[in-house]
């Protein structure tokens, strides 16, 4: 008896020891994602899905739609249609299911995903079904649908979901369906790509992210994502991706991955919330179209100082460093053993342990102690702690102090002129593995 108690205290411990290694961020739910992709088009989507199958142990990846029956002339994939190739990076993810899965029990397995892919080609419903039957769950949270583009003339299988169901289930069903749904998309001649769906057929979009208009400061945001990552940090995409990291690494094809904004504004950094696209994100920080009426439809118009300048660009490369080496510390995990890779830091912030953004209410010219206390590594680096004021999302505009802000607790004083405005302060945790990762909290200060 006394040597079967033994035995489970003993089992109790290993357990609570090997879940050291593998301690997150606490979330109670991830976020459910379809993307459409035109794979076989422009070849910057065999680029971006190489980057999205690495962070997806940390979303719900609910369906992905291949959109091309013919690969483009010009792309030089061996495979000839968007579902061969969509399988074929599946693959390559299954030969590093394994090492993925030591870094983060948290990734789904192949057969998983294969049984979420299917063709969006014209002549076949199966995009359209899965669409209906994933919305149709009797699930509460939305899902966020993103469409990579559709340069071949298909027609998204989510205009054809939504032309079925406003069909079969009158005006009152499809607004119940289409509020389950949030787009963050491609949303460039949005009336050709969703139809009527946006903009004329009620209800509105609950929210719409558009990561590629408008053409401002050095072109579409399109375009914009390799020139603000290509070296960031030092990065590498021949020695850091595509050698030497298994069989996803020679699958990534050009730096561009245009449509990469997609996923990076969904994920779950501690940066900001998916509901809020004004406040700032790795995929930047967004604003209202007024183009259209409707008030939740952003675009990326927005700018932000940092390093002396001001422009659009900043929203973004901001964070470029920290986005690069984290892909660049996500190859790694598909080569290499826990011990061998680095992880990023597991940010708690005023005793919460979740990713949520927090809020501290407080009385104008007082002082509000933030702490990071409970902050680990899971590979046991130092650790580095940075917290600023992030003055653009800030309704308040003035100078704020904040002592000790590259300690594990600091002091921001309100100052006596910021009542009824408020402050977003960001703490940054970077650790001192190789790769250095960051992941942040941001805390809004209400001021009364």
């Amino acid at each position: 008896m006394k040597k079967t108690k033994r035995t489970s205290l003993l089992l109790v411990l290993l357990l609570s020891f090997f879940s050291l290694f593998f301690v997150g961020n606490v979330n109670a739910e991830k976020l459910r994602y379809i993307v459409e992709t035109d794979a076989g088009g422009d070849p910057d989507d065999e680029a971006s899905l190489v980057r999205f199958m690495l962070y997806l142990n940390d979303i719900e990846l609910e369906g992905m739609i291949a959109t091309r029956p013919e690969t483009r002339e010009d792309n030089t994939n061996p495979q000839r249609t968007g579902l061969d190739i969509c399988r074929s990076y599946l693959n390559a993810y299954g030969e590093v299911y394994d090492k993925l899965k030591e870094n983060d029990p948290e990734y789904p397995t192949k057969q998983y995903l294969w049984d979420r892919t299917v063709a969006g080609y014209d002549n076949t419903d199966d995009g359209v079904n899965l669409i209906i039957s994933i919305v149709d769950k009797d699930d509460p949270r939305p899902v966020w649908f993103s469409n990579w583009g559709t340069d071949d003339g298909t027609i998204s299988s989510l205009k054809r979901a939504l032309d079925k169901v406003l069909a079969e289930r009158g005006p009152e069903g499809y607004a119940v369906f289409k509020n389950k749904i949030n787009l963050c998309s491609d949303m460039t001649y949005p009336d050709n790509k969703f139809g009527g769906h946006t903009g004329k057929i009620k209800p509105d979009w609950l929210i719409t992210i558009d990561t590629k208009l408008p053409d401002m400061d050095c072109g579409t945001w399109y375009w914009r994502f390799k020139p603000l990552t290509y070296k960031a940090g030092g990065f590498d995409i021949d020695a850091d991706v595509k050698t030497n990291h298994g069989p996803l690494g020679p699958l990534y094809t050009i730096q561009k991955e245009g449509d990469t904004c997609e996923f990076l504004y969904v994920l779950p950094t501690g940066l900001s919330d998916v509901n809020h696209p004004e406040w700032g994100c790795w995929a930047g920080r967004y604003g209202v179209n007024e183009t259209y009426n409707n008030p939740n439809w952003y675009w990326i118009n927005q700018r932000d100082r940092w390093e002396r300048t001001i422009s659009r660009d900043n929203t973004l490369l901001r964070w470029a460093v920290h986005i690069q080496n984290d892909f660049k510390a996500r190859m790694d995990w598909c080569v290499k053993s826990y011990k061998e890779c680095n992880h990023e830091p597991v940010v708690v912030c005023q005793d919460n342990k979740t990713t949520d953004v927090l809020y501290e209410n407080i009385k104008s010219g007082e002082d509000v102690t933030l702490s990071a206390k409970g902050t680990m590594d899971p590979d046991g680096n130092k650790l580095i702690y940075s917290w600023y004021v992030y003055p653009e999302p800030s309704s308040y505009q003035g100078e704020v102090s904040i002592s000790n802000a590259d300690k594990q607790e600091c002091k921001v004083s309100i100052p006596q002129d910021a009542g009824e405005k408020n402050i977003h302060i960001i703490l940054a945790v970077t650790d001192d593995g190789s790769p250095a990762l960051t992941r942040y909290r941001r805390v809004i200060v209400q001021a009364n």
